[in-house]
């Protein structure tokens, strides 16, 4: 599935080159979604756990991919609300680029290319392995899941990839239970969050900036200001899927 057409680990290899402690074990992070639209928190959460990863266990994160979800399923669950994913790609760069995170995400259009809907764990292993066809380290690269609280509770495949030789990196989101995510597991990362923090979070989501802009509230402090001014240049009509 993965291919030089759909990925780009240019970032890897230059990231390989400035790593400072060839010792650490090399990882790249991928996160998957609708992103209709792309919001900060999908950014943010992929920084704070590069942040804890690199800081707590040691690792070289080499990069992070944001990988939009095929049209098929997007559609099935937001029917007229589907962005398509040609826009929905460039809606993840752009917003890459004005968060300045571009030195190390990229934005991954296996997923939304591929012939029919692929479920995440299979994206994350085909990731995986494509990754370490190209590099052809001594040591073999890890990719590593990149979920909410709510989805890591909710979706049982996700806590099956911490069993294989992948792993989890689990973010806080407001609400949601944290019984299952705190364990020994070490394949499983919870980026913490102290308490006080946590009262302060806004609870980010597409679902919202969509209800946001329908109503004409503004949707600034929920998504990047590029992603806002390329949704007002998609037609309404190329915001649903062509029958």
């Amino acid at each position: 599935m993965h291919s030089d057409e759909t990925t780009d680990i240019d970032i890897l290899y230059s990231n390989l080159r400035h790593c400072t402690n060839n010792d650490n074990e090399n990882v790249v992070l991928i996160k998957t979604g609708a992103l209709n639209p792309i919001h900060r928190s999908h950014i943010s959460n992929l920084v704070q756990t590069k942040q804890y990863l690199e800081q707590i266990h040691h690792f070289n994160v080499l990069g992070g991919y944001i990988s939009p979800t095929h049209d098929d399923y997007v559609h099935g669950k937001l029917h007229d609300e589907q962005i398509p994913a040609k826009h929905r790609i460039e809606m993840c760069q752009k917003a890459i680029e004005e968060a300045k995170e571009q030195h190390w995400l990229r934005v991954d259009k296996a997923e939304c290319m591929a012939h029919k809907f692929v479920r995440f764990s299979n994206v994350a292993c085909s990731l995986q392995n494509f990754i370490n066809d190209k590099l052809k380290l001594p040591r073999y690269v890890r990719v590593i899941y990149v979920s909410g609280l709510d989805l890591f509770n909710r979706c049982g495949g996700i806590r099956q990839l911490r069993k294989s030789n992948m792993g989890v990196a689990v973010v806080y989101r407001p609400g949601e239970h944290e019984n299952l995510v705190k364990t020994n597991d070490p394949n499983l990362f919870y980026v913490p969050i102290d308490d006080e923090a946590k009262l302060a979070i806004q609870d980010v989501s597409s679902t919202k900036i969509r209800h946001n802009l329908k109503n004409n509230v503004p949707c600034d402090q929920l998504t990047y200001t590029s992603v806002l001014d390329y949704l007002k240049m998609i037609p309404i009509s190329s915001q649903k899927r062509h029958s």
